[in-house]
């Protein structure tokens, strides 16, 4: 089996250190189950592992909530749940182990739990909880994550093709496409069909590929509900259902009450490159492909969210009325930093969107600009236009924007 270095597997790895209730939630196939068996394997002699898809394991918790209290706390020292909204008043019971836990040393247990859907865990997670959990989103891999396997066989394009969930790379060939198909097709009947009416289904996916071909553009909703032929509202609902279920990202437009900016337009992305090429039912290489600059762009997206710190940071696009744009915005503690993404670049020059942004916002200090192919450029390249310090990182090494972003 492929397996992948996973640089969230060490931040969990000090979660041991509290007995706060670990969430792990995401999409599924994204690595939860691999995560939560990597720390169990480690500490085996002390842990147990609750898979509650199981059929026999969830019988074992159909009893009251005090009965179900005592199995996890005398399961071990450590105790993995896995999918734990199918788990009935889960956060009354991990509270009252984390209560228990803090009152009395001698009963404190450590709990990592996994889920799926957010509109299920919501359910379980009440205000209640505050202090007593700490969350962790899993995504697909990144780049630099796909290429820590140390093997031969899968190359750069074939990420960009294939997509970051870590189980596609179990098959070769055609059983990489089979495999995100069979996915995308389980997706849509587990964890989407029971929040969707049957007779909208046809609607709904319709709604995704429209979704995956105009990835990165600006879709109204009211322009999808023509095309699909149901309502606004509904189009926003099943977009809701998406994010919910961690497999669509929305990007709002970035504005500072300029009277020429767009203000309340969004942009989405499936959450994996792999996924939305099985919806487009395209895996065509990226020398043949019309939108490689869409496959790059949801990439970088993709590598920004992964290092993003929610309470600091805030990412979006902007566009003008005229028609300016910068792909995305990274405002960190309000400071904004512009990137640009190109498929193709080779001068050391701004585009036209990010001269328009910094005369917008001329206390900005670092400009990005991100590319995929080039004939004349390094890896990493720095210049300056004006009094604005210019970074031109290359797609494939994106551990040069982390530390751009880190220092600005």
């Amino acid at each position: 089996m492929v397996q992948f270095n996973r640089s969230i597997e060490s931040l969990l790895g000090e979660e041991l250190k509290n007995n706060k209730i670990t969430l792990l939630f995401g999409p599924r196939q994204v690595g939860k189950s691999y995560l939560m068996n990597q720390i169990f394997k480690k500490n085996k002699s002390k842990s147990f592992y609750f898979d509650l898809e199981q059929p026999d394991q969830m019988m074992e918790f159909a009893a009251s909530d005090s009965v179900i209290q005592k199995k996890i706390m005398e399961a071990g020292q450590i105790v993995f749940i896995d999918e734990f909204h199918y788990l009935k008043n889960a956060g009354k019971i991990f509270k009252a182990i984390y209560d228990l836990g803090s009152r009395e040393e001698n009963k404190s247990i450590k709990v990592f739990a996994s889920g799926s859907s957010a509109i299920e865990m919501h359910k379980h997670i009440k205000e209640s909880m505050a202090g007593r959990i700490k969350k962790f989103q899993v995504r697909p891999l990144i780049l630099d994550e796909y290429l820590s396997n140390n093997s031969a066989d899968l190359t750069e394009e074939e990420y960009f093709i294939y997509g970051g969930l870590p189980e596609t790379y179990i098959y070769s060939g055609a059983g990489r496409s089979e495999y995100l198909k069979n996915l995308y097709q389980t997706y849509i009947q587990r964890d989407v069909k029971a929040f969707i009416r049957e007779e909208n289904m046809a609607a709904f996916n319709k709604m995704l590929y429209l979704l995956a071909n105009y990835q990165g553009q600006i879709v109204p909703a009211n322009t999808l509900a023509s095309e699909i032929l149901v309502s606004s509202h509904t189009v926003q609902s099943y977009i809701d259902i998406l994010e919910q279920t961690f497999t669509l990202y929305t990007v709002t437009s970035f504005s500072k009450n300029l009277s020429n900016e767009l203000k309340k337009s969004k942009k989405y992305y499936l959450y994996d490159l792999g996924i939305r090429n099985v919806i487009l039912k395209n895996f065509s290489k990226l020398s043949s492909r019309k939108d490689i600059g869409v496959i790059i762009e949801t990439y970088v997206l993709h590598y920004l969210l992964s290092i993003r710190n929610e309470a600091e940071t805030d990412l979006f696009f902007w566009r003008t009325t005229r028609g300016d744009e910068v792909d995305f915005i990274w405002n960190h503690n309000q400071v904004p930093v512009p990137i640009e993404v190109k498929a193709s670049y080779n001068k050391k020059t701004i585009t036209k969107g990010l001269e328009s942004f910094i005369k917008a916002y001329p206390k900005t200090e670092d400009i990005i600009i991100v590319y995929y192919k080039t004939k004349s450029l390094d890896d990493y390249e720095e210049f300056y236009y004006k009094d604005y310090r210019c970074h031109l990182v290359k797609v494939t090494k994106l551990g040069y924007l982390k530390e751009i972003l880190q220092e600005s």
